[in-house]
Formats: structure tokens, sequence, C-alpha cells
């Protein structure tokens, strides 16, 4: 990636190019990032634009939408053209590979913005970044558009996003709705996951028991699936279809009971979870069924690639049958191999299906965290095979922007720099809603520490976190413990260790993952040996080639409702990863990235018709009983919460069980996105209007009391206000005018301790107020 602003160059200096910034004001609407973008010299203005009308009718339709005011006038002066180039026209379905590169020039000099590339799948991609510019300037008040040439293309081919209708369906107008927002964020593969415990969605003519008995009511024809096809090749986007198989299999259970190991289900399953369904891989009946399908599937989708699923395979049906698994399993990846290559299809699966059996051509989604990105040292086939990143992309976990963006595609994170000899080392552990997480902390005289966590359920991997350790004091004596701050990201989220220990002694702590906090206690082990010695004879296994990644929404917490909420703006932040997988030093790429994330968003409402706003709107409005006054001060406390990040929500609802399909997305947690804009934007502000923002806030509790009380569907949220009012409090004390170092000791450990109380989830939300007054505490 050439970024120009960073590096400007006596090369860029002679062409008579000028050194850009991210928070140039016309630039703020612009994700992805291009891979090249440099300024030239004069402005075009944003008035009088026109064109010919060239180029095919998709094409045509498109820049209609994104550039609402192009005229298709004769040519006149003042008049400011745009020329479109594509060399290949053909219609054709869009594979993997396509060059989907441009070049996008304003020339102010010819009074010309010229736009070419070799498909038109790259002409696409040109008219959505300048109609990102072009709304970036309006944004700004400007009424001009400065000279640009942007070189651009793909790092990654497969940019993907994984939509999960079979446990909770989208209307297909919704669906294909959601094509133009994919085209807008450069996405190029829809996978649709179609079956699964719930529901088999995607009928079939061939099986007609499919829609009869294993659709729990709803399901898409393959008329619907070929026209979703159909207009996602439009666009430039592939249709991948997964076949969810060997486990999730209870819908289909249903519908063929003779496909799976005893016992069969009797009656549809509106949990969540893993439940023990299983094909049974001995009958030869279950082949022919798949082949039929496969058959049928062929026809509808043109694609060279099916995903076979493969994920959460729970064991005790096929050691109920004596089968050993290891075994079982590569029988059956073969098996479902050869009957994709007898069709020309190419098999995509899950990271558990690594092993024998996997053809030399497959493709394996890495969503058990970084380490399933490494090769194995015994497989042989490994280094042949591809790979596709979803760690860290999961959007139905609430996830930060920031934490999705972060996440390296090209470059995995760099492991700690091994440790002194005698390190020091800790079992931690932490109480999560569900479980116990476990992992052994490290840290050295020379004030290096390591994190590593354990696993944290069935097949899952173990994952070291890099950490950076923002401050370390003490000895490791009794008399002067050590005090250890570091934060890295992990397969769980952000991650941040506070924790007072001594060497070979105990310690406690609090950990955050996300925006949640828990109390940790840590118990000694016996010290390391040298690590880098041992590190200097373990063999690192090479890296198998990456195709790219897929931003994933599960839909357990996610119906037609929720979808815009869910996806915007924290999709582009993964797109931008997909797209140019910025490279660790664009820091001002992220500095920059809440405006840029606010701009974009709002592009894409006003020209792609994403909803996001909309739907959060209507939502406060059923909270609120259709009260316009109270959904207005509700969302004025809607911006001081967030929902709790990871997995917590779905597991608070596990624990109390709520966690089914019957179980009502109509909590205040439901109605909000993933992070508060409002919390952010005070570390972007001045100490006074920080505080009148908060003393706002604070003025307004006692009528949100109220509201509280006046609606049952919010009543429940009450718990929460004595936390917002302590932490209102506290940031009208850190936002005055102090200089660095001039809070007490005391004062600082106590405030501290106000935000580690404050950050535990009330009615699945959490205040957001947290992490905003962490930041202007350490900056203090």
């Amino acid at each position: 990636m050439s970024i120009a602003f960073m590096d400007e160059g006596e090369a860029a200096a002679a062409a008579g190019l000028k050194p850009l910034k991210p928070l140039q004001a016309w630039g703020h609407s612009l994700m992805p990032w291009p891979a090249q973008l440099q300024g030239r010299a004069g402005e075009l203005p944003l008035a009088g634009w026109c064109w010919p009308e060239e180029g095919p009718p998709t094409l045509r339709a498109l820049a209609r939408r994104l550039l609402p005011d192009l005229q298709t006038t004769a040519a006149a002066e003042g008049k400011v053209w745009l020329r479109l180039e594509i060399s290949d026209t053909s219609p054709a379905f869009p594979q993997l590979g396509d060059d989907e590169s441009y070049r996008l020039e304003i020339a102010p000099s010819e009074g010309e913005i010229r736009l070419s590339a070799p498909r038109l799948w790259g002409a696409q991609h040109g008219l959505h970044t300048l109609s990102q510019l072009r709304h970036g300037a309006l944004l700004a008040g400007r009424a001009t558009l400065p000279g640009l040439l942007i070189e651009d293309a793909p790092r990654h081919p497969w940019r993907g996003l994984l939509v999960d209708v079979a446990r909770r369906p989208l209307p297909f107008d919704t669906l294909t709705r959601l094509l133009d927002g994919m085209a807008a964020a450069r996405l190029n593969v829809l996978h649709w996951h179609v079956c699964d415990d719930q529901a088999w969605r995607l009928a079939s003519e061939r099986h007609p028991e499919l829609a009869a008995r294993a659709s729990a009511g709803f399901s898409y024809s393959l008329a619907q699936a070929r026209s979703l096809v159909a207009q996602a090749a439009e666009r430039g986007i592939r249709v991948v279809p997964e076949l969810d198989l060997p486990g999730h299999c209870w819908a289909l259970g249903l519908a063929r009971p003779d496909l799976l190991c005893p016992p069969a289900p009797q009656q549809a399953q509106r949990g969540f979870g893993i439940f023990g369904a299983a094909v049974d891989p001995r009958q030869p009946t279950l082949y022919d069924f798949i082949a039929s399908l496969l058959d049928e599937w062929a026809e509808v989708f043109p694609d060279a690639f099916v995903h076979i699923g493969g994920d959460e395979l729970a064991p005790e049906p096929w050691r109920r049958l004596g089968l050993p698994l290891a075994e079982t399993q590569s029988g059956y990846v073969r098996r479902m191999a050869e009957l994709l290559a007898a069709r020309g299809k190419r098999l995509v699966g899950w990271d558990e299906l690594r092993g024998p059996g996997l053809p030399e051509a497959a493709v394996l989604q890495c969503w058990r965290g970084a380490a399933a990105l490494q090769a194995d040292d015994a497989p042989g086939q490994d280094l042949t095979l591809a790979l596709l990143r979803s760690a860290g992309f999961y959007l139905d976990q609430f996830h930060s922007a920031a934490f999705h963006w972060r996440t390296p595609l090209s470059q995995p994170a760099p492991p700690s720099p091994p440790l002194a000899p005698g390190a020091a080392r800790w079992r931690l552990q932490a109480a999560l809603t569900l479980h116990l997480l476990q992992a052994e902390l490290r840290c050295d005289a020379r004030g290096r520490a390591q994190l590593l966590l354990q696993a944290q359920g069935p097949g899952s991997l173990h994952n070291e976190v890099p950490l950076h350790t923002l401050s370390i004091e003490g000895t490791g004596t009794a008399d002067l413990p050590w005090r250890l701050r570091a934060r890295g990201d992990c397969d769980l989220g952000e991650l941040e260790l506070w924790c007072t220990v001594v060497a070979q002694g105990p310690g406690e702590g609090v950990l955050r993952l996300g925006n949640l906090r828990h109390r940790c206690t840590l118990q000694a082990l016996e010290p390391t040996e040298d690590e880098a010695a041992a590190r200097a004879t373990t063999h690192i296994a090479p890296r198998p080639r990456l195709l790219g990644g897929e931003a994933a929404l599960w839909s357990e917490l996610v119906a037609p409702a929720q979808l815009d909420l869910r996806l915007w703006p924290r999709l582009l932040a993964v797109a931008e990863r997909l797209w140019s997988d910025p490279a660790p030093e664009a820091a001002a790429l992220e500095s920059t990235l809440p405006t840029r994330l606010g701009a974009a968003q709002a592009w894409a409402e006003q020209h792609v018709g994403v909803q996001a706003r909309a739907s959060m709107q209507r939502a406060w409005a059923a909270l609120c009983e259709g009260d316009a006054g109270d959904a207005l001060s509700l969302a004025g406390l809607a911006a001081l919460l967030e929902p709790a990040s990871g997995y917590a929500r779905h597991h608070d609802k596990k624990r109390e069980g709520r966690y089914h399909l019957d179980e009502p997305l109509n909590h205040l947690a439901d109605a909000l996105p993933a992070e508060s804009a409002w919390a952010h934007s005070l570390n972007r502000i001045g100490c006074a209007e920080a505080c009148t923002e908060l003393r706002r806030c604070r003025d307004a509790l006692p009528h949100w009391e109220s509201l509280l009380q006046r609606h049952a569907r919010l009543r429940p949220l009450l718990p929460v206000l004595p936390a917002l009012a302590a932490l209102l409090d506290l940031g009208l004390r850190l936002w005055q005018d102090l200089a660095p170092g001039a809070l007490p000791a005391a004062e600082r450990a106590q405030a501290q301790a106000t935000l580690h109380a404050a950050a535990q989830m009330v009615d699945e939300l959490v205040p957001a107020l947290v992490q905003a007054l962490q930041t202007r505490l350490d900056a203090l």
C-alpha cells in the first residue's frame, strides 16, 4: 500500500504531485482508503458535472444513484465532464482473481474527471470512490474538489460477508438491498449460510421435504436464489452457499432422519448452541442426497466454490457408532471433495477440517483465532491450502471498529520478545459470564510481560497475546510488588490488564475484555527457563497462502430490524482491512478512523440505502410506546451506553434460559450501535466543551429516571443510573484544566476504582463513558 501523504518524495515533487492527509475535509468519507492517492494542482467545482451516459446499463444506473446531480446535457463552457473508459464490458459472472483495479483522475487543467478500469467491477469501485470524495467535500462546506490521482486495486481477492439466514431469515428484498452496501464497501463475496440446526432455508425441487419439514416455515425459492446471484453479479459480488455438515444438521434430521446418527430429532430446534446432531457417514444414501443437492446447486450458483461447513461437530454421535473421529472426518471430507470436484467445484470449510483428506485446492476459513492461520508442523499439504480470516471480524460480537481495523491479514502479529531467564509466572483466572477464563502471565526484571490465553472451549486454540506494556513499577518483592499495566488485542477482543503481583507469590487484578472488566486472581508458578534458547530451537512453520477474509454476522442476536445497525459502520472498518490491509505504521488512518467512519456512514445512508440510524430511531420509538418526546429523551441517554461486547450478551441469555429464537430482541441493547460515537468524541473536543456536555447529562439524570420508570421495557436499566452519576461526576473532575501529573495519587487510585466498578453489565448494556474517562485519566 502506498500513501503519498506519508512520504511525498522527490519523484512526487517532480511529477507535480503534492502530499495529502487523510483528515483533509474532502477525504472524510473515503473508505476503504485507496492504495495510492496523490494530489495535483488546481481544483474542480462540485457543480456542473455532466457525462454522456456511457457504459453498460448497470454502470449508468449506479452513476445516477451515486452522483444524482450528474447532467447529460451537451458540452458547454464551465462544465466538468466525467469520462469513463472500460476495457472489457462483456457480461460475466465474477470470479476469484478478477481484475478490480481502477484509475481515477480529477484533472482541473482539462476540466475533466477521468475514470478508467479493465473490468466493470473496477469502474464501479471508482464511481463509489468519486461519490465519497464529492460527499466529503460537500459535507465540509466546500465548493471544489482538489486535483487528485487515485490508482487503486484490492490487496486481497476474497473480501466477504457471511450472512446467517438459517437462524433468523432476512426478507428477500432486505437481502438484495444488502448487496448495494456490500458493493459500496468494496466487498465481493456473499457467504450465504442457508442451513443450520434451526432451519434449512433454501428450498429444493429435488427434495421438497426440506422446505416442508426443515424450513421452520420460511425458505427461499430456487428462483429467488437465481435472482440473488444475478443481482450480486451485477455488482461484482460472488455468492458462495454453505452446506453446513456434518454437524449443525438438526433441521436436516426433521426432513431426512435416515441421514443422521440415531436418535433423530423429533421437533424443531429453537435454541442456540451445539446440540449433538451429526450425519451418519456410513450411509450411502447420505452421499446420494448430497450429490443430488450439489447437482441442483450447481445449476443455481455458478461460482467455483461451495462451503461445506465442518465446524463444531459434537463427537458423541460418531463415538456411539464406534467410529474413530479423525479417520471418519478425513473420509467424510475426502468424499465431499470428490463430489465437488466432479461438478467443477472447489471446497471451502471451517478450520476444524484441517488435516488429512483435504484436497490441495481447498480453502480453510479460520474463525477460532490467530493460531489457526499458522501451518501445522505435520500435515504436508498445509502449504498448498489457502486461508481466509474471520477471527477478529465477527460483527455480532459488538467489538469496537478500531479492534476490527487493527486485525492483521498480510502480516501476523509479531510474537512477544523472549523474556529473561527466570521470569516469574502466574496462573491468571477470571470468572466470565459462563466460564472461567484461564491464562498464564509472565513478567521479567526488564519490565517485559507476556500473556498466554488458554483454550476457551472444545477445539479452540491457545492464543499468545502480544502485550504492549504501558507501565510496570516495583521489584516483585513483598515490600515493592510489581504493579503492571498492559494492553493488547486477542481473539476475545481488546484486552487490558491491571495487576499487583509478587515474584513466586499470589496477586490480584482487573482484566478488561472489550468494554467489560473482570476481577482476576493470580497464583505463582515455577519460573521460566531460558526462553530465548527454547525459541531458537523451535521450528516456526511457514504460513499458508492468505486469500483474504470475511466479516461474519451470525444471527442469534440479529433480526432484520437490527441488520443495518450491526453492520454499519463497522463493516467499513473490516472492508478497509480486507481491501488495502494498511500497514501498522499507517497511524494516521487509525487515528482518523472515528471521523472517517462517521462521514462514510453518512454517505452510505444518503447514497447506498443504509438504514442504521432509521432502524435505531424506530426501535427507540417502540421502547417508548410511541411517545415522540420520550424517544427524543431516550436518544440522549442512549449516547452514554453501548451493548456489552464479545459473547457477554449471548452468555447472559444462555445462563438465564433466554438464548433461543423466541427471545424478543427488544431491549435497548438491541437498539444501539456497538459503540458510542458521543463517548468517543469527548477526547477530541476541548475541556470547556466536554464539561458542558457532561453537565448537560448530569442535569438530565432525574428526567432519565422518570423516563425509565414510565416504560416497562426500560425499567431494567434503572440500576445503571447511579453508575452514570458517578462517572459524570468523575468526568467533570478529569476535564478540569488539569496539567499532566497534577492529579493526586490517592485521587487517581479512587478514579481508577470507579472505572473498574462501573464497567459491568446492566440489562445487557455497559456505560460507554468508562473507556472515554479511562483515556482521559491516562492522559493526566
